[in-house]
């Protein structure tokens, strides 16, 4: 798995989401984007990433925090369609 790195600002945090697997587990995923922080860009990207279960810091994330990501991104297939899942496996708060 390689892991890539995005450095930037949180531009939106979504709601917690909660439940239970079919196998009986719990689970948790929040969904946040982050705008890239380089002023060599001229139109910076937003990406969207997901936390699940114990990625999900206990530090409320917050719009505007200056944040490292390490995150992967992995493909999956589902009803002949392609879908890309990009997962964080380290976040960092630098700053507010």
């Amino acid at each position: 798995m390689t892991i890539m790195k995005l450095s930037g600002k949180i531009t939106r945090v979504m709601p917690l989401q909660e439940g239970v697997s079919q196998q009986g587990a719990q689970w948790r995923r929040q969904t946040i984007e982050v705008m890239e922080d380089d002023a060599n860009i001229a139109f910076p990207n937003a990406m969207a990433f997901d936390l699940f279960n114990d990625r999900i810091p206990d530090a409320a994330l917050a719009v505007g925090q200056h944040v490292d990501v390490h995150f992967s991104i992995r493909t999956r297939e589902y009803n002949g369609r392609l879908y890309n899942d990009v997962n964080i496996v380290r976040i960092s708060i630098l700053s507010i």
